[in-house]
């Protein structure tokens, strides 16, 4: 079938339902990021393969909304379509709940599947279809369509794992006692725990279930005297169940919180974070007395323990030496003339990845982007889209590992040979952008809004911005993406020390080139004094940052001092893992930069 007859099958379907429209979100009952293929219609109904994106379907239309992050792809992807892109946030963009109301009227329907659209999502539409008049209603469409149309992927399955409390500091029964204490805080006694890092953090379960992300398909329901872990059965071992057991952790099958809700007292009260929590469920809940609050558990697992942050350097010292190895064999590949395509290097990757110990799998699928391709920020080649890597220019690599000690993710943009003024202009403002924020130092009230400002200046100065956050908040053993802090403007999370955030500032210039240099860094102490207490940055990243294409004389001294000391500490931390050889390449790769 084509977008299109799909399209036009979705129509169909809202109206025998009694529909004015259908909205398809990249979310699941979990509120995830990165979904179960079992959960993400959307790109199989519209072409488009981003994240965080909104399909509207109505009788006369139908719309895809797509960050900036996507902007050109989406363009790209639903060329022909019917589908109009939408590029959220861009001047004379309507939101998704004002062309609601500008295409819906008194009497219209919107269908919707409330167990896969976050309750505050659901809400914003039900009020502006309510001020025309209209409604929402939620009702699963899309699931036996799309079943009626082609193979639907299965839900996940795969066997699941408990970390040690040497790995993550923690047990399952320390973990929850903790987010009781929270609940006491908020006058709550229940929490309904739907997302699967979340699950994952409270009783140290891991899985394979979603690609790069090792949770499970869960639920975890929190009470002051029980915790019930929702999960497939038989996926965890007779002994891992006993753990859980041992750790005050009773299992339940997968679809049965909804169940388990409505058997509660009525007098129980639940702490529900809107935003965590599916529209469906959320009904559920506000049966029972409710308190609204934010997931305790997204602030207590942003901040790593001590063993966490142990083993979270111990992991960016492997991935380190597997990166160093990386681009010695991308180098001697390009020396020799060989041919190499983007799709060869996500297997390079996986290669020098496997070696280390602890390793097993990437921790998203890498982004190596030559040229102009890098100017689409999450580009991925495949398939008919697959460029050779010329001997000019760069070859942007964004890629990152799951090992037993941590996660990692990294961004090195590698020259390939002679460099346009332009690149190595934008190349040398990115840096800068990177190392200031990585040398700020800053009072303990700072938000992510307020830190995020630190990194632009340096391309503001030039009236150039990227359309993204600096930096996302990194799991352990987990997402890549995790929160609730950020380096973005939206992001009102003060930062604290023992939290972990990336450093990503970049330059995007459609058909032109991509260029973004990405560190790992803890947030840390930086001591008191009369103006107050003091944080500051330290990088986890340990890899050569490429300093050919870059114009000294456009440094700060601070940004060069920087700089040196930086590559000084990757070859002190990396060369006692290197044999002589690579210790040699890396003396060169970090020499210090003057004017």
């Amino acid at each position: 079938m084509t977008t299109n007859e799909k399209i036009s099958a979705l129509r169909s379907a809202a109206k025998a339902a009694g529909g004015s429209g259908v909205l398809l979100m990249t979310s699941d009952p979990h509120c995830s990021e990165y979904l179960p293929d079992y959960y993400n219609s959307l790109p199989w109904f519209s072409g488009f393969t981003g994240e965080n994106s909104t399909l509207v379907v109505t009788m006369q239309g139908s719309a895809l909304w797509c960050d900036g992050r996507f902007y050109v792809q989406a363009d790209k992807q639903l060329a022909g379509t019917e589908i109009a892109c939408m590029h959220a946030g861009s001047a004379g963009v309507p939101t998704v709940a004002e062309y609601l109301a500008d295409h819906f009227g008194a009497g219209d329907t919107l269908l919707l599947d409330g167990s896969c659209v976050p309750a505050t999502t659901a809400h914003t539409y039900e009020q502006a279809l309510a001020a025309k008049g209209a409604a929402l209603k939620s009702l699963d469409i899309v699931t036996p369509l799309w079943e009626s149309l082609t193979d639907r992927p299965q839900l996940p399955n795969t066997p699941c794992r408990l970390l040690t409390p040497e790995q993550t500091g923690a047990t399952a029964a320390e973990r929850i006692e903790m987010v009781r204490a929270e609940l006491r805080k908020a006058g709550a006694t229940a929490l309904a725990v739907t997302g699967l890092d979340c699950v994952g953090w409270l009783t140290n379960v891991r899985a394979l279930d979603l690609p790069c992300t090792p949770l499970a398909v869960a639920y975890a329901l929190v009470t002051m005297d029980s915790c019930t872990l929702f999960i497939a059965p038989g996926r965890l071992s007779e002994a891992d169940a006993a753990t859980l057991h041992d750790n005050g952790v009773t299992l339940r099958d997968y679809p049965e919180l909804l169940e388990a809700v409505h058997a509660l007292p009525a007098e129980e009260v639940f702490l529900v974070d809107e935003k965590a929590t599916n529209y469906e469920l959320y009904r559920a809940l506000c049966e029972h007395r409710t308190v609204a609050g934010p997931d305790p558990i997204f602030a207590l697992k942003g901040i790593k323990n001590p063993v966490e942050l142990a083993n979270i350097r111990e992991c960016h010292i492997r991935d380190g030496v597997a990166v160093v190895r990386f681009q010695m064999d991308l180098e001697k590949a390009l020396a020799e003339g060989k041919t190499l395509h983007e799709t060869d290097i996500e297997v390079m990757l996986q290669r020098r990845r496997s070696e280390m110990p602890g390793y097993f799998e990437d921790s998203f699928g890498t982004i190596a982007a030559y040229g102009p391709n890098a100017a689409m920020m999450h580009y991925h080649a495949g398939g008919d889209v697959d460029s050779v890597i010329e001997p000019h220019g760069f070859l942007l690599v964004d890629n990152g590992g799951q090992y037993d000690c941590g996660t990692t993710d990294i961004t090195r943009t590698y020259p390939v040979g002679p460099l346009t003024d332009n690149e190595r202009r934008y190349y040398t403002w990115t840096l800068q952008c990177h190392i200031d924020i990585a040398r700020a130092v800053f009072l303990d009230y700072c938000t992510g809004f307020a830190l995020d400002s630190f990194a632009r200046g340096p391309l503001w100065a030039h009236k150039i911005n990227y359309r993204c956050g600096t930096g996302h908040g990194v799991g352990f053993i987990s997402g890549v993406h995790e929160g609730p802090q950020s380096l973005r403007p939206q992001n009102d999370i003060v930062f604290k020390p023992g939290m972990t955030i990336t450093d990503e500032p970049g330059v995007y210039e459609t058909d032109e080139v991509g260029i973004r240099i990405e560190n790992e860094l803890e947030c840390v102490d930086a001591g008191e004094n009369q103006y107050g207490h003091w944080l500051r940055f330290e990088p986890l990243t340990l890899a050569p940052i490429s300093t050919e294409p870059v114009l000294v004389d456009e440094l700060t001294r601070t940004q060069i001092d920087w700089l040196n000391a930086y590559h000084a500490h990757v070859y002190e931390m990396l060369s006692p893992r290197l044999n002589e050889e690579e210790k040699a390449w890396l003396k060169a790769k970090t020499a210090p930069i003057g004017r």
